[in-house]
């Protein structure tokens, strides 16, 4: 063969080979999915606050893409996380209240993702997401829910799982340490093989009582901020509600009123040291080539109101922004951003913990409808990869408040979100001819500007300005209302579940008193 045939073979089979290299699709990658109980978006640094409770987060969230309106759609632990794992709004999963285990005939994210090939983990911190409770352990391989820990609430404690042995708890599972000395497990390297692994880890500390370790504790505010004496009148939307358990004795002024910018940097710690915690792992993760393959995605299950509406110091009991709205922060440990870290800006997005997982099937190439529902989850295969054009989205979402007939005067709370406006709508029972509940009634409406009015402090419904698209809140409100075929004779079917907890499992009704539920 003549030299210039030979060599234009050896060419051409070269590029046979490129091509055909260039045409495998890339190993699926590792997912690592963290909750963080009880965290407000608007108490970390890459959301605009003004102290450094969240640098590691902050990284991330720079390193990958923010969003900056992401919306619970309960703000309670149980029912906000079913969601997340099954894209479906609560009124579909079934899970109203703590202590309430999805439905076996759900499908859930774990599920889906160990069809996918994936091999599955769970390390979760909170009581009320142990299986017994949650029903959330189905599809996982590895699931982890010991709790050698205790939130200290008084006169009860709780059991959990602090942010040290978590993290501890993750590295072990990804091969990187031993296993936790505190015997939490799980196993050296329980998740690790040839397949691909999705892991997720549950961080309880900032939930109250605020209790972080002393060297987190980095602020005191210079002034106190007594919390009032409740008002002799009633406010006609929102009680005076201080949960004071979550409280500690040194927060407490000369006179006996807490001081509630204390118990703010308490909470602020709490934050800071899950953030140092998680920066163990990320720095661990980035330094292993075998894992950098990792997508990470950190967001929380609610926020915590620290005063707003006269509500201190919990979570639950309203919609608003200060419990519903929660960071949501995407990035791949292989792949930051071009350039470099992004500016620290979230990305313009209204986005719904529902979203999450028909998104992530739908970016693995996986069939992205886990049960098919009128109002659920829509599916983006762009939303959480972070090298993806960021683009607004602006599609409703909607949040309610579902609590028992004893609390709260029996009044249900549906909320939908459109760009910045929100519309809020109050529900109580109409009571049937045996005394239950029946139809739900329409009590009242709140509007808000939440571009300048963040905290909704302006109810606007009385006189609702033209730029206001009012008809089209009422309209998807209604849709999602509709939907909620229980929401007349819920109160009435809550407290009958909590009856019979109090009656059949005591130590369980006492551990939900002890978190404040």
């Amino acid at each position: 063969m003549a030299l210039h045939s030979f060599s234009r073979l050896v060419v051409a089979l070269a590029l046979v080979a490129c091509a055909a290299c260039a045409g495998d699709p890339p190993p699926p990658p590792n997912v690592l999915l963290v909750t963080i109980d009880t965290l407000r978006a608007d108490r970390l640094g890459l959301y605009g606050y003004g102290r450094d409770t969240s640098p590691n987060l902050d990284r991330l969230g720079r390193e990958g893409v923010a969003y900056s309106d992401a919306v619970v759609p309960r703000a309670k632990t149980t029912p906000s996380i079913a969601s997340l794992m099954t894209g479906l709004y609560p009124h579909d999963h079934g899970v109203r209240d703590l202590a309430s285990p999805l439905a076996r005939d759900v499908p859930t994210l774990a599920e889906a993702l160990g069809a996918r090939g994936y091999r599955t983990g769970a390390i979760v911190g909170n009581w009320v997401l142990t299986d017994a409770r949650s029903g959330l352990a189905r599809g996982f391989d590895v699931w982890c829910e010991a709790l050698p820990d205790v939130n200290a609430v008084p006169p009860d404690g709780a059991p959990e799982r602090k942010a040290r042995s978590l993290t501890e708890g993750a590295l072990a599972a990804l091969g990187l340490a031993d296993a936790p000395a505190d015997g939490a497990g799980p196993a050296r390297g329980a998740l690790l093989g040839e397949r691909p692994w999705f892991l997720w880890l549950h961080y309880m500390d900032p939930h109250g009582a605020y209790d972080a370790p002393a060297e987190h504790r980095l602020w005191r505010s210079a002034s106190a901020d007594p919390i009032p004496e409740q008002d002799a009148s009633e406010h006609p939307l929102h009680r005076h509600r201080v949960a004071a358990y979550n409280a500690p004795p040194s927060t407490r002024l000369p006179d006996g009123r807490i001081d509630a910018n204390h118990v703010r940097d308490l909470y602020d710690a709490e934050i800071r040291y899950v953030d140092s915690e998680l920066g163990r792992l990320f720095d661990a993760l980035r330094a292993d080539a075998r894992l950098k393959n990792t997508l990470v995605i950190v967001t929380s299950d609610h926020g915590e109101s620290l005063g707003e509406q006269r509500y201190w110091f919990e979570h639950g009991l309203y919609a608003y922004e200060s419990t519903a709205r929660v960071p949501l922060i995407v990035a791949r440990l292989d792949e930051p951003k071009a350039g470099g870290e992004r500016a620290a800006a979230p990305t313009p997005a209204l986005v719904s913990l529902v979203d999450l997982a028909p998104s992530l099937l739908a970016m693995l190439g996986a069939p992205a409808t886990l049960r098919t529902a009128q109002l659920a989850g829509r599916a983006d295969r762009t939303l959480l990869d972070p090298r993806a054009p960021a683009r607004e989205r602006a599609e409703p979402v909607f949040c309610e408040k579902v609590e028992r007939a004893e609390l709260a005067g029996a009044v249900q709370i549906k909320a939908v979100r459109a760009a910045d406006w929100k519309l809020i709508q109050r529900y109580t029972s109409r009571k049937g001819d045996g005394g239950a509940g029946g139809a739900a009634v329409l009590l009242s409406e709140e509007l808000y500007d939440l571009r300048s009015d963040p905290l909704e402090a302006r109810n606007l419904i009385a006189a609702p300005p033209s730029a206001a698209p009012l008809a089209t809140l009422r309209r998807e409100l209604a849709r999602f209302v509709a939907e909620d075929r229980a929401l007349g004779s819920l109160g009435d079917v809550l407290r009958r579940q909590r009856e019979g907890l109090e009656q059949d499992d005591p130590e369980a009704a006492r551990i939900l008193r002890a978190l404040g539920y």
